[in-house]
């Protein structure tokens, strides 16, 4: 049998079939944090949700409940808004799965967000009502996560 090759057409690509364009490099918002902001944020994921431990220590929450969630490093915006641009990766704040997103990672018992609200207080997910808690608990401190980094730091220079 012979192999007889197909015709190149002269109709352009399906686009299905269209080779893709080399897509452009995603640049950071900011820029990769140096060895001492990376050792900063090491350290602050070392202490866990600062306001989970916070919230422990002033009486608020029990401990048997323990964390909210994982830790994650929250990048302070400008103005403490959220889809603000980043500050830069000085300004962080350790924050567990549920005050930082919202997320309920906690498995016994079943919990909804009202539940997690009861026990863990306002979540960074809810702003308006995060903030207002913060300047409750924290005055004096600044806005919202930054009175949380300046909690953190106290934290971080064994102040607290």
């Amino acid at each position: 049998m012979k192999f007889t090759p197909i015709r190149p057409s002269t109709k352009p690509w399906p686009s299905a079939l269209k080779p893709r364009k080399a897509m452009k490099s995603r640049k950071r918002a900011i820029a990769a944090p140096t060895k001492a902001e990376q050792d900063y944020q090491d350290r602050a994921r070392a202490l866990g949700c600062v306001v989970c431990r916070f919230r422990i220590e002033a009486g608020m929450q029990s401990p048997t409940w323990g964390q909210c969630g994982a830790t994650h490093i929250h990048h302070r915006n400008t103005g403490d808004l959220h889809g603000q641009k980043q500050i830069g990766q000085h300004a962080v704040v350790a924050l567990g799965s549920y005050h930082h997103d919202g997320v309920i990672e906690i498995d016994m018992p079943p919990m909804g967000m009202d539940d997690m609200r009861e026990i863990y207080g306002p979540s960074f997910k809810h702003a308006a009502d995060f903030r207002a808690w913060t300047a409750e608990v924290l005055p004096g401190m600044g806005k919202g996560t930054e009175a949380w980094q300046a909690q953190q730091d106290k934290y971080l220079q064994g102040e607290a």
